[in-house]
């Protein structure tokens, strides 16, 4: 039986110049996501995904067979494993000022002022080897110079981690994390004014935080995950194939949006 082999994978997030909706989004940001992945032995053993996504330097020692998880809920093949690194890049491409939300077709509603009338969806998805089980995640994002219009939304496998605006009271909550949803929002009072805050997952539990600059402001977005908001995020992935990581943007009436 050959070693289990955990193989990091470190993906790197560019998005430059998308839109919320129509206007014109200047982003300028790397968004590194690493975890850590064990293949299966020839013998057809499940695959897992090993821990420690920081060592790039390929040593960690040998492991046990996959199987089983240790008393924290982590997979015992996610330990002492040597690690190694691949990078992606994911790009969200720019969607020019006077491109619209597509009101009045699908999901979306007419036009209709300060109200949440019609959204789009940018998405990117990575697969992971197949019967993997995730160990670790890191999420490291950077300073980004970005202008917005209405509100936006981003999300790991319907894992709701940031939004300009906290509307976190109208989504579904399973565990931990929120998921966005685009019915329960939809038709809702867009509130314009200061009083609902920025959603940061981790946030209230002194675990993360993130900044946004106000709506139709230019202004840098940041988000800080600290390793055990990264070990929380791990763990609700664990058992997905893929991560599909969105951008979710708003538009009211604008003929911009």
């Amino acid at each position: 039986m050959k070693n289990l082999i955990p193989e990091v994978l470190a993906l790197g997030l560019l998005a430059t110049l998308t839109s919320s909706c129509g206007e014109t989004v200047n982003y300028d940001t790397q968004e590194k996501v690493a975890s850590a992945l064990a293949t299966p032995a020839e013998s057809g053993s499940d695959n897992a995904v090993g821990s420690n996504p920081g060592d790039s330097d390929g040593s960690s020692g040998s492991g046990s067979a996959a199987g089983g998880v240790d008393a924290n809920g982590v997979p015992l093949a996610c330990s002492n494993r040597t690690v190694q690194i691949k990078q992606e890049v994911l790009t969200f491409p720019e969607i020019k000022a006077g491109t619209t939300c597509d009101f009045g077709n699908g999901d979306n509603l007419s036009k209709k002022n300060n109200y949440f009338r019609a959204y789009l969806r940018q998405t990117q998805v990575v697969d992971l080897p197949v019967g993997a089980v995730l160990c670790g995640i890191t999420l490291d994002h950077q300073p980004a110079a970005m202008r917005y219009d209405d509100e936006m939304f981003f999300s790991v496998n319907n894992k709701l981690l940031l939004s300009t605006k906290d509307y976190t009271d109208i989504f579904p909550k399973t565990d931990f994390f929120v998921a966005f949803n685009w019915e329960n929002l939809k038709n809702k009072l867009y509130d314009s004014l200061d009083s609902r805050k920025v959603f940061c997952a981790g946030a209230a539990e002194g675990i993360s935080s993130c900044k946004v600059p106000p709506t139709e402001t230019a202004g840098n977005i940041e988000m800080t995950f600290s390793d055990e908001m990264n070990a929380t995020l791990s763990k609700a992935l664990r058992a997905d194939q893929k991560l599909t990581f969105e951008w979710v943007t708003t538009g009211d009436d604008d003929n911009s949006d």
